[in-house]
């Protein structure tokens, strides 16, 4: 697209290409950036953004809720101070009152009051002028007594015996009902029950007039001590606490439910009703962690990895995966188990697309988004840290199925780990998770990153086409279409790729490149050579050679360089990962081919000749990587071709192709340093030796001893290359059309020098002897290196590049 778009510019505007395509890269990597930041901000202040929006921050006591309401994250148990208080209100109207002891003067002014109002009485009885309505109004004026109308007529016209013992009945009677405890409150009750204090002697009418009287006398006697009371009520109420907690999704309060004063506070709690300053900050301080961490992330890259920086494509694929990440953290914290939710699976993908050290720092930056997000919980923050951390220390070979287990059961146990240590008697998170279910989460946890990452890596495979582990190892198999193609059309080549594969393998373990990205991509980097075979020298017969027939060194020179445009069209069209197409281009980098100097003799000179016809098409290698195999398969090549019969013309031969690929520049892209050319140098040279050292020679049958005697021996011709290295950044290499020549002694190099520094050679001792076994290579530790200083510091990340569309 970035091209496409270059070279639209370039042809209306007249805008240069580089000019353009620098531009749209920055350009569309800032807005990939911002894209980012703007996303994460929203997954981690995703409460404080959208359900203000909807309107609940706004409710208040007395409101309806709109919708049904749940808690974002599991609140801890709390004391709920509205809940507390109205069920202290219960209890201290529960509590019963104080007292103080009975008063005896009570008793004793209510019954002399009684004998005063009985003896008034009596006076009013005897009054002989006073008439039965003057002696009711009489009546009516004791303030003390309410006796009804009938009540007071029959006081009036009772008898006098009766009226006698009515007066000591009524005197009896409140004496002994005062001398108990009478209290305010159970004044009815006591009234209640004076019928059973009259005497049975007195009929019914009697009886209502003695409990009449009496009633009114009765008072309390017992007075309320409201000091003790407060006392015993405050005491009680202090003993009272109500608590409250909320799981990841329990409904608060349901839609239509009428918002009370302990649902308003658990709201709050919840941080669901948080006003818009304190909304504001919770997004600014989302958003300064999100540029935290893709500031870190850019700035490791940058100083480690740049080479991903140039390939928009992956980082967008990896910024996608934690995203990915990010929002089933999010979505797990509202409606599941966190707990449960294996965020290792980001370290796991990681590792097995990138490598390990982007994956230890996409974790620290997941655990502390994550944290930050789960109401800043350090448990957490940890528990993702670590369970990350044990992935991309552990997982080595991505390309095997069984290796993504062992790291996932060590996450388990690092999840285990943590939660141990932060359960406090049912978890920081939440409170009605005991310690067991929480562990049996921690484990599952484990299990389900290493499921959920295979399943991702397998999707990740087939949908961007990428050269993971499981793609190596499906495309190096010798079933696959293509190698059986190159097996069947061209067997020379084949032979040729796996000996230049085993070649670039260990040169990359011994240098801590990507060794089997270089072994699988060797296998196809000669594809191309299936169009044109027989004019290949591997896929010769010795001594017939099509491009004598030719006779043309413009035409045999683009027979030649078509293999690359050839190979790469094949492994568009076999859908090979693009990564695959960058090590055909380069193998050969933009080295001109030995037909040029053939053209020129022909000319008598090179001002008629274009040398751009035999030039390969490049362009020079771009990754440690593709340059392993362009020395690799130079040298293989030459060896070959030469047909060395001692050790030492082997170490010449790598020692020359490597030098004229460094005076040439054709490495000067590849990121190799001077130490990383001679460990290269000294493997291939060490195993060129193994395979190409002389064969003993057997005794023939006696039979055939007197035939044998009779031949003459024939010397075998040599094939031999020759090269002409071009001084503007070109170089000669193979494969070139061989000559027949015979063999000269070569004279021994002793030192060889690029740029003022110089090179000892390798020196064969008993350079006639063959080898007899192949020597241990060295080997970087660990099985598959992903990144490796060089002597500017960086850490290049070539494997995995997906710069160029399909």
């Amino acid at each position: 697209m970035v091209n496409w778009l270059a070279d639209l510019l370039r042809r209306w505007l007249r805008v240069p290409a580089a000019r353009t395509e620098r531009t749209l890269r920055l350009t569309g990597a800032a807005l990939a950036a911002a894209s980012f930041v703007i996303i994460t901000t929203l997954l981690v202040a995703f409460d404080s953004v959208f359900l203000g929006a909807n309107n609940i921050a706004a409710l208040r006591v007395g409101d309806i809720a709109p919708q049904d309401i749940r808690a974002p994250v599991a609140l801890p148990s709390y004391v709920s101070q509205v809940l507390t208080e109205q069920q202290r209100q219960r209890v201290r109207d529960s509590v019963a009152e104080m007292y103080y002891l009975p008063d005896p003067s009570v008793s004793r002014r209510q019954t002399e009051l009684a004998r005063q109002i009985l003896n008034y009485i009596t006076n009013i009885r005897r009054d002989p002028f006073g008439t039965l309505d003057d002696k009711l109004n009489d009546l009516a004026h004791i303030t003390d007594l309410t006796l009804p109308e009938e009540t007071a007529r029959r006081i009036l016209t009772m008898d006098e015996q009766t009226w006698n013992d009515v007066n000591e009945q009524v005197t009896g009677i409140l004496e002994r009902v005062m001398q108990g405890e009478i209290r305010e409150a159970n004044l009815p009750s006591i009234r209640a029950q004076l019928p059973t204090q009259v005497s049975v002697r007195f009929d019914d009418t009697i009886s209502r007039v003695i409990v009449a009287i009496v009633e009114d006398l009765v008072r309390p006697n017992t007075l309320l001590d409201p000091d003790q009371t407060e006392r015993a009520r405050a005491e009680a109420a202090s003993q009272i606490e109500v608590r409250r907690s909320f799981e990841r999704g329990q409904i608060v309060a349901r839609a239509g439910e009428r918002i009370d004063e302990a649902t308003f506070e658990a709201l709050d709690k919840l941080g669901l009703l948080e006003p818009a300053d304190r909304r504001l900050f919770a997004v600014f301080r989302a958003l300064l962690a999100s540029v935290l961490v893709i500031v870190v992330t850019g700035l490791y890259v940058a100083r480690f990895a740049p080479a991903l920086l140039q390939s928009l494509r992956m980082l967008g694929l990896l910024a996608a995966i934690f995203l990915l990440v990010l929002l089933g953290a999010r979505l797990s914290g509202i409606y599941g188990q966190i707990y449960l939710y294996p965020t290792a699976a980001l370290a796991l993908l990681y590792v097995a697309i990138v490598g390990h050290q982007l994956a230890m720092i996409a974790t620290f930056g997941l655990a502390m988004l994550v944290g930050l997000m789960q109401s800043n919980s350090l448990e957490l923050a940890l528990l993702t840290a670590a369970g990350g951390l044990m992935v991309a220390l552990t997982l080595r070979r991505a390309e095997r199925l069984n290796s993504f287990f062992m790291p996932g059961l060590l996450v388990s146990l690092s999840n285990i780990v943590v939660i141990t240590i932060f359960y406090q008697g049912g978890g920081p998170l939440n409170s009605d998770t005991n310690l067991g279910e929480m562990l049996i989460y921690g484990l599952l946890n484990g299990v389900l990153a290493a499921t959920i990452a295979l399943a991702g890596l397998y999707i990740i495979t087939l949908t961007f086409n990428l050269p993971t582990g499981l793609k190596l190892v499906e495309l190096s198999q010798p079933n696959q279409p293509l190698l059986q193609r190159l097996l069947r059309e061209a067997p020379g080549t084949y032979q040729h790729s796996l000996q230049v594969a085993n070649l670039a393998e260990q040169a990359a373990n011994a240098i801590g490149a990507n060794a089997d990205l270089v072994r699988v991509a060797a296998l196809y980097h000669d594809i191309g050579k299936m169009i044109n075979a027989p004019f290949f020298t591997e896929n010769q017969v010795e001594g017939m050679n099509p491009h004598d027939v030719l006779n043309d060194p413009a035409r045999s020179a683009d027979i030649i360089i078509s293999h690359v445009t050839d190979g790469e069209k094949m492994a568009r069209q076999y859908r090979l990962p693009a990564r695959f197409r960058d090590f055909i281009m380069e193998h050969h980098g933009t080295q001109v081919l030995y037909f040029y100097q053939q053209a020129v003799e022909r000319a008598g000179g090179d001002a008629a000749i274009d040398i751009e016809q035999f030039t390969y098409p490049g362009p020079k290698p771009q990754s440690r990587e593709t340059a392993i195999l362009m020395i690799a398969d130079s040298c293989e090549a030459a060896v070959r071709s030469r047909k060395p019969v001692k050790k030492q013309e082997i170490a010449d031969t790598v020692q020359q192709i490597i030098e004229i690929k460094m005076r040439t520049g054709q490495l000067e892209n590849s990121r190799l340093t001077l130490n990383d050319i001679a460990t290269i140098r000294k493997i291939i040279t060490d195993m060129l030796q193994a395979v190409f050292h002389p064969r003993i020679s057997y005794p023939a049958p006696a039979g055939d001893a007197d035939e044998d005697r009779t031949r003459t021996p024939t010397p075998t011709p040599r094939v031999e290359m020759n090269r002409v290295p071009v001084e503007r950044d070109r170089r000669a290499d193979v494969p070139t059309p061989p000559t027949l020549t015979v063999e000269t002694p070569r004279p021994k190099l002793q030192t060889w020098e690029v740029d003022s520094i110089k090179a000892a050679p390798l020196e064969i001792e008993d350079e006639d002897s063959p080898l007899p076994e192949v020597p241990p290579l060295p080997r970087t530790s660990g099985e598959q290196p992903q990144y490796r200083a060089n002597d500017n510091g960086q850490h290049p990340i070539d494997d995995l590049s997906e710069d160029h569309p399909d």
